[in-house]
């Protein structure tokens, strides 16, 4: 078990991505005005799962009783962060379609948890276990979400 040196830093970094999402999915809300109800769900779910994660850094710093076990390097969340920030650019290409943001998304989410990125905490602290808990469900529930619609939607729509 590797206990993270800086668990301040990996927190506002998986903030800092979790912001990125939402930014990516406001981007789509604005670009595919018939899926904008269906993407700006995600961007609001995105923002309240950011809020989760300061609250939660606050809860560790304050000693809840818990710790951060450094399941990834830091190196890798900035890589899918750098990503992320990419795809918001390439939302605004004009040859970028509905299909091309369902498959990024799904992409994302589908990482999110083969990565198991919100299984980094240890510790005493049940509320802090619940926060990630809860941010690892709603994780699956954005890919299957998505891949619904992706379905519905299909490479040729």
């Amino acid at each position: 078990m590797n206990v993270a040196q800086k668990p301040e830093q990996l927190l506002d970094l998986l903030k800092e991505h979790e912001n990125g999402l939402a930014e990516l999915y406001k981007s789509y809300s604005e670009i595919f005005l018939e899926y904008k109800d269906f993407w700006q769900e995600l961007a609001i779910e995105e923002t309240r799962h950011a809020q989760w994660l300061d609250n939660l850094k606050t809860k560790i710093e304050s000693g809840a009783g818990c710790f951060i076990i450094e399941r990834f390097p830091i190196n890798a969340i900035k890589t899918s962060l750098n990503f992320v920030n990419q795809c918001i650019g390439k939302a605004y290409e004009p040859d970028f379609q509905h299909i091309n943001a369902l498959s990024t998304a799904l992409h994302l989410e589908e990482a999110l948890i083969e990565k198991k990125y919100f299984e980094v905490l240890q510790g005493d602290g049940s509320d802090v276990k619940d926060t990630f808990d809860k941010l690892s469900a709603d994780t699956q529930q954005h890919f299957l979400k998505i891949k619904q619609l992706w379905e519905q939607t299909g490479p040729m729509s």
